[in-house]
């Protein structure tokens, strides 16, 4: 097996990213805000790619669902929008577990707004479950458990069935997994225009610390 490909023999997995947030504090379409070159859903989603991973679902919402199909064209990814999307993040993970693959043997679920999520920390996350395919394995900085976090197969009706502006927090806490540290300014999000200044600027001094070929690895 090459190092950035997956053998499917293994079992097919699909990665959900989520972009249908409503975007409220930061008043704008935060996943269309450039970082270097591109915006930040096509960083995420080549960050997937970059892992090996293949099967790869965007969920979206009606108002920026156009905007993301634009910018991922040439991507080969599914795209499937999210119409209950003002019902909250619940609604947005069942929509992606509706889309998973039906030989999908689990679901890594991804936020589009961690543009430091890298190819390397997925196929960390993604070797580590396949030791003995745990009910779960999640990233964490500074102690917090979020996103990304890989979810076997026998996790799919629970995630359908969450409701509200809750993520899957309540899913990890029903079962048995694990969780893999990372550095913190990996799972820096946006969800203010404070949140992209800080982007910014690790974006910057991150890419400055890189030769000129590996700066597309973020």
């Amino acid at each position: 097996m090459k190092h950035n490909e997956f053998s499917k023999s293994d079992g097919n997995i699909t990665v959900v990213i989520l972009a249908a947030g409503r975007a409220s504090r930061m008043g704008r379409e935060k996943l269309l805000l450039m970082l270097g070159e591109k915006p930040v859903i096509r960083h995420v989603v080549q960050s997937v790619r970059g892992a090996g991973l293949s099967d790869i679902v965007v969920v979206t919402n009606p108002r920026n669902e156009d905007l993301i199909r634009q910018v991922l064209d040439d991507q080969n990814i599914r795209i499937v929008c999210n119409p209950s999307y003002e019902q909250g993040l619940a609604s947005s993970i069942a929509a992606g577990v509706a889309a998973v693959s039906s030989d999908a043997i689990a679901l890594l679920l991804v936020q589009g707004d961690q543009p430091f999520v890298n190819a390397e920390m997925l196929r960390f996350l993604v070797a580590d479950w396949r030791k003995d395919k745990a009910d779960y394995v999640a990233a964490s900085y500074d102690t917090v458990t979020t996103t990304p976090v890989l979810f076997g197969r026998p996790l799919f009706d629970e995630m359908a069935a969450l409701e509200g502006d809750v993520g899957a927090r309540s899913v990890l806490r029903n079962h048995n997994g694990r969780v893999i540290p990372f550095p913190a300014w990996h799972g820096i999000d946006l969800d203010t225009e404070d949140d992209y200044r800080r982007v910014l600027e690790v974006w910057q001094s991150t890419t400055n610390a890189l030769s000129p070929g590996q700066k597309g690895s973020i």
